[in-house]
């Protein structure tokens, strides 16, 4: 799945009664990862950047290095 619209998230904290747009700024991604432990720790993979929020979405961080184009992103326990 490919998010071409800005901002390209939608974060719900109600079990999906209420949504708020999230990563505003962020370029169009690939995928999104939540902590299971940690519902606040937030990966989105963008085309070659990995961005992390650790507040659920509200702020987000762009991880170094740049990376290669990203096909996909698993995470695994």
């Amino acid at each position: 799945m490919r998010c071409d619209r800005r901002p390209p998230l939608a974060v719900s904290n109600d079990a999906g009664r209420t949504w708020r747009e999230s990563g505003g700024g962020l370029p169009a991604g690939r995928a999104v990862a939540i902590a299971e432990d940690d519902l606040d720790y937030v990966v989105y993979g963008a085309r070659n950047r990995l961005y992390l929020s650790t507040d659920g979405g509200r702020f987000w961080r762009a991880l170094a290095p740049e990376l290669p184009e990203i096909e996909a992103l698993t995470l695994e326990p």
